[in-house]
This record gives C-alpha cells, structure tokens and sequence, in this order.
C-alpha cells in the first residue's frame, strides 16, 4: 500500500510566522547629550539636542539639576517649584513635525505622574513614574544654597509587551530633536543676594535595537506592531469665568486620546477648583459624566494610582521613604486609559467631535491650562490588538 502524495505544483506549505519585534530585539538604554547653563541674569534655554541614531525609541529621559548660591537666607519658593525650573520642552522628529508641543516642565510632571506607560508601566494606573517619587528627586535651599534635583520622561512607548507607540530614530542624518527652554532661578529660589545659578540636563535615551530580517534563519518582524502610530501632546490655554461653571470647548481631538489634564490657574498660580461642584464630561452632546462632584471625581483618581497622602497644595518638597504623595491643588485628570487596564477605553473622538468638560474653576481664576493626549492611529485594528 502506497501513501498518496501531493505534486510539486499543488503541495502547499504553511508560512513561517515571525519572530515578535520584542523578542528578536533588546531593550537598551544610551547617553545623549549633557549641557549646563546660567540662568542667574534671567530665563534661557539649552543648545538644541539632536538625539543619536539608536532604534525603536521608548522613552526620552531627562535628568534636570538646579543649583543656587546667595549670601543668606536661602529659601525655595511655593508652587510649581522645582518643576517650573523648565520653562518649555519639545520633542522632534526628523522631520520637524512636533511629536510633543511645547510644555512646561510642570506640566509635564504631571503626565509623568499620571499618565507614565511603556517602560514603567502598561495598561495599569501605578505611580511608578511620578517624578516626586525616589530617593533622586531633591528640592531644599537654607543658608547660602539651594538645589533641586528631579527627572521627566517623554514616554513614547504605550505597551511594553509590542513595542506599539515607539518612535524610530533610525536615521544619523536625520534624528529626534529635544528643545529646552529654562526659567530664572527666581521662580524656585529666594532670600539674600543671589550671586549664581545654574541648571544642568543629563539626556538618556531608552530604546528597542533594529534588527536584522532574520534570527537563526526565521524571519523576523523587524519593526513593532502599529508602527508609525505615536502619542501627541497638546496643549491649549483656553480663558474661563471664576467660581462658576464653564462648559469649556475643546480642540485637541481627531483621534483616540489616551486622557487629559486640565490645570486651573489665576494669574499664573494654581487654584484649586470650587469645593463640591459637579464636573462633567460630554461628546457630541451625550454626557459621559455627569453631575459627579469634584470630590467623588478626586476619589476615584486616588484609588485609582493610590495616591492616598498629602494633597500638594503649596510646594514639592521630598517625601519620606514610603510615603505616597496625594492630588495636586488646581489640577483635574481625566484618565481613560486607566479605565479597563488598557487602551481598549481611550476616547475615541472625530476631528469634528464636540467635545466638552464641565468644571467650576476656583475664586479668581480666569485661565485653564489644558493637556491632551491623543493618539495618532492609522489603523485602529492595530491599536486595538496590539
């Protein structure tokens, strides 16, 4: 008995799946770029920092060190302080399309600590990337010194498990740009007469190698899931009336928008939005929260990353070891993403959408800073499995 065989011409053979992105790569981690400046006479900024050829990038790290010296009386200011010590950062691609809009350094800590992903966290609300957090973070000036050290992340990278949201940064002719803006040292340091100051950057990049086409002879996906796809920051600063309710419309949207953070401020400082009123959210006129009260919303922020402690109300000073830190005075976040544990809740929203919050600002305060995070997705299939 003779076993039937196929011919040459209709046997078929089933195609070799590829090796995974995360699996044929590494993870690495490299040095970038180190300056300092002055900004004893006043605000300035860093060199323009093009960032080296590397790979998939996860992550921009950005360790900032501010020092000051005076004749007496050294003392830090309330606030925004240290954070405020970064006027503005951007993010490039070759390009020179705008990966981040500019943001304050403020600003910024707080996507870091409630919007951190990638390498720190995926998919689950922590507070692993809070910059207050850690026995690196510094802020404290008595006699004739200060100083203040703290790291941002530009987190690029939204699953760990794919690589999805990573940025290439491939080309040596054409690489990522960081722009850094610094304030004064007035806006952290005071007391006595000032005679120096000075801030330092130390810039890291975290990042997945390029790969071949193939690994022990199987091929290889030499690229993540989605790529392509990235998470854009925008901002914009619309003006609201104080102590009474604001439908306030937004314009960043056109996308899925991983959450937003809006900042109540008067005259520049934060205030806290008004005790006891209800903040809503609506799309295209159908509320998605509505008549919650600004207590509630702030519970379930805090059991949510489990910030429990302090409120920060007047400054950032470091905390003791195992000490967790509580909400920021004048801040609203709107976390979708923390959601369903994934991206399976980021907002979908049309470029035409009508999108809305509902927030009652504090006594004076008459601007809104407003932060938000939206995915650019080419294919949401993609997004969605990836």
């Amino acid at each position: 008995m003779t076993t039937p065989t196929m011919d040459a011409e209709t046997r078929q053979i089933a195609p070799v799946p590829g090796i995974e992105f995360t699996v044929a790569s590494r993870p690495s981690a490299r040095y970038s770029n180190r300056q300092t400046v002055s900004n004893f006479a006043g605000p300035t900024s860093f060199q323009p920092i093009p960032l080296n050829a590397t790979g998939w990038v996860r992550k921009i790290s950005v360790l900032v060190t501010a020092t000051y010296t005076t004749s007496a009386s050294a003392a830090v200011v309330a606030g925004d302080a240290p954070f405020n010590l970064i006027s503005s950062i951007q993010l490039k691609d070759a390009t020179g399309t705008a990966i981040t809009q500019p943001i304050t350094g403020y600003n910024l800590h707080l996507v870091n600590k409630y919007f951190s992903s990638g390498t720190t966290n995926t998919n689950i609300p922590r507070p692993y990337g809070n910059p207050q957090l850690g026995p690196e973070f510094a802020f404290s000036a008595s006699g004739t010194s200060g100083v203040a050290t703290f790291r941002l992340d530009i987190d690029l990278e939204q699953d760990y498990n794919s690589a999805y949201g990573c940025v290439p940064n491939l080309d040596s002719n054409a690489s990522l740009l960081l722009e850094i803006g610094v304030a004064s040292y007035t806006v952290a340091f005071s007391g006595g007469t000032a005679s120096a100051a000075t801030v330092s950057v130390n810039v890291d990049q975290h990042y997945w190698a390029p790969v071949g086409n193939q690994l022990n002879g199987v091929p290889v996906d030499a690229m993540p899931p989605g790529a392509g796809d990235y998470l854009a920051l925008r901002y914009e600063n619309p003006t609201v009336s104080p102590s009474t309710e604001n439908i306030v419309n937004l314009t960043n949207r056109g996308g899925l928008i991983k959450g937003i953070i809006a900042v109540s401020r008067a005259a520049g400082v934060r205030t806290a939005f008004t005790a006891a009123t209800p903040v809503g959210l609506v799309l295209d006129n159908n509320e998605i929260d509505s008549g919650i009260s600004l207590e509630a919303k702030q519970d379930h922020i805090r059991r949510a990353y489990g910030y429990y402690g302090a409120d920060l109300t007047t400054s950032y000073a470091p905390l003791t070891p195992g000490v967790m830190p509580g909400l920021d005075r004048g801040v609203m976040v709107w976390p979708f993403w923390a959601e369903s544990g994934g991206r399976d809740s980021w907002l979908a929203t049309r470029v035409g959408a009508l999108l809305q919050l509902k927030v009652t600002p504090g006594a004076s305060a008459s601007q809104l800073e407003i932060i938000t995070l939206i995915g650019q997705v080419r294919n949401s299939g993609t997004f969605y499995s990836a």
